[in-house]
Formats: C-alpha cells, sequence, structure tokens
C-alpha cells in the first residue's frame, strides 16, 4: 500500500486491514475482550449502558451530545460475535465524535464501500437507506465493525488518544507502506 501523503496513520490502517476482510471473517469476540473494549470507551469519558426495552430493530446507538453508547440487550443475542460487531460499529462513532470529523478522507470512501461490499451486498443496500447527510458516517461505522479487533481497539486509542488517561494510550500497530 503506498501512503499518500496526508493520510493519516489511522485510516491507513483502516484500508490496510481490507485485504484482509475479503478472506478472513472476523473470529467470535469474548466476553473478556468486550468488557476491556468497553472499559477503554468508558475511561475515553463516553458513558456504555445496556437497555432492554429498544424499539424492535434497534441493536445500538450513539447519542454525541450525552457522549453515551447504548446496547439493545433486547434485540441482540447472546453472542459475543454479535455483540461485539455492535460495540465496534458505535465505537466507530465514538471515534468520530473525538475527532469531531471524518475518520476516512474523501478519496478513502469508494474503497470502503468495495470492502464492505466484498463481505455482503445487503450491508451496501442497507446504506443506501441512510439519508445522504449521515451516510459518510455509517460506511465508516460498518468498515470498523468489520476490522479485526486489535485495528478497532488501535484506531479507538488513535483517535480517542486526548480523552484517555496517559497509560491507556498505545502506539498503533505497524503499518506497512511502500515507498512512492
Amino acid at each position: 500500500m503506498v501512503i499518500r501523503p496526508g493520510r493519516s496513520v489511522a485510516s491507513a490502517l483502516v484500508l490496510a486491514s481490507l485485504a484482509a476482510l475479503v478472506s478472513w471473517p472476523v473470529r467470535a469476540e469474548s466476553w473478556d475482550r468486550i468488557g476491556r473494549y468497553a472499559s477503554l470507551i468508558r475511561r475515553a469519558g463516553t458513558a456504555t449502558m445496556v437497555a432492554k426495552d429498544c424499539p424492535p430493530s434497534l441493536l445500538g446507538a450513539f447519542h454525541s451530545q450525552r457522549n453515551a453508547l447504548l446496547l439493545c440487550a433486547n434485540n441482540l443475542e447472546n453472542d459475543p460475535k454479535q455483540i461485539w460487531e455492535v460495540l465496534a460499529h458505535e465505537s466507530a462513532h465514538v471515534m468520530q465524535h473525538c475527532h469531531g470529523a471524518a475518520l476516512l478522507a474523501d478519496y478513502q470512501i469508494d474503497e470502503a464501500l468495495e470492502a464492505i461490499e466484498a463481505r455482503s451486498k445487503t450491508t451496501v443496500q442497507e446504506l443506501r437507506l441512510y439519508h445522504q447527510s449521515q451516510r459518510r458516517e455509517e460506511i465508516e461505522a460498518r468498515l470498523v465493525q468489520i476490522l479485526p479487533p486489535r485495528d478497532v481497539e488501535a484506531l479507538f486509542r488513535r483517535f480517542c488518544a486526548d480523552r484517555l488517561p496517559p497509560d491507556s494510550v498505545s502506539a498503533p500497530p505497524a503499518v506497512p507502506f511502500e515507498a512512492p
């Protein structure tokens, strides 16, 4: 991968993971990893809540004004893989909130859509149902939810670093790149 001028390491990390997504499914997560990641999100100042009375189709949500992430227990299976995906998806919205902007550069959106479509054409169709003002945020969140867990955590640490205690921030994994 060639890192173009202006590309952040975090967005390069996302794109470096795209090739792996096409051939390797994300493994089911452990409850321990989910707990550790939720704890990291809380250390960044975001409340994490579990509700048992969400509308039938809602799996999770992020409320930026309250800086709160919600998981809908009444609509989620007792499956760590599903819960991890929803937590990762909603944490992408937390990252967007921490960053105060989109996670990917404009020229990276088409690549992100291609990676999502390689995994699920249905997901791309679902993305079209969002209002244009929300579509980019949802594309990024759908991409994050299919990344390997270590990459999700590294992105969170990168985008929300200024909100984390100093001992919680570690360097992101190395990102391979070729010289131009």
